[in-house]
């Protein structure tokens, strides 16, 4: 396979012109391996948890957070994922829909909704999560535990960063 002539996109030094791009590698960028990490991830996904499960990543999503944040409101999940709203909404339609998510008015502000996992939701969580974490370590295997943990402090310091991906 050929690998066409580096382009540098503004965000890391050029690299050296002999040393050639690795091929698992779109562009010499962060970001674009950082596409590549999360589209496998979601390949991943859907090939094991939603196959067998019918749970989809943003269903998963809104369920993981509900585990440990009960009473969030939709919109706060969606920012804490940096999702789009419709797509947690979406998801949070068929959660309820399925019986595995309850949304109540929020007792500060009856005009705001927050969801809780129904006792269902919670037994179906804890059927899914071993599943979920098997996936979430065999993808992390090949890194020592001081890269991942590398890793997560930089992808925090990323995340922390309000006008980061904002545009701004």
């Amino acid at each position: 396979m050929s690998v066409p002539p580096r382009s540098r996109i503004n965000d890391e030094i050029a690299a050296p012109a002999d040393k050639a791009e690795p091929a698992h590698v779109p562009a010499d960028n962060v970001l674009a391996a950082i596409h590549v990490v999360s589209n496998r991830i979601s390949r991943a996904f859907y090939a094991d948890i939603e196959a067998r499960h019918g749970i989809t990543l943003p269903e998963w999503r809104v369920m993981l957070t509900l585990t440990r944040h009960p009473g969030m409101a939709a919109m706060a999940v969606a920012a804490l994922w940096g999702m789009d709203k419709m797509a947690i909404s979406r998801a949070v339609r068929r959660l309820e829909r399925r019986g595995l998510v309850r949304r109540t008015p929020a007792a500060e502000d009856r005009r705001r909704w927050v969801l809780d996992l129904t006792q269902e939701g919670r037994r179906r969580f804890k059927a899914i999560e071993p599943a979920a974490t098997a996936r979430y370590r065999d993808f992390l295997r090949p890194l020592a535990s001081r890269e991942v943990a590398q890793l997560r402090r930089l992808l925090e310091k990323l995340i922390a960063d309000p006008g980061a991906g904002e545009g701004k």
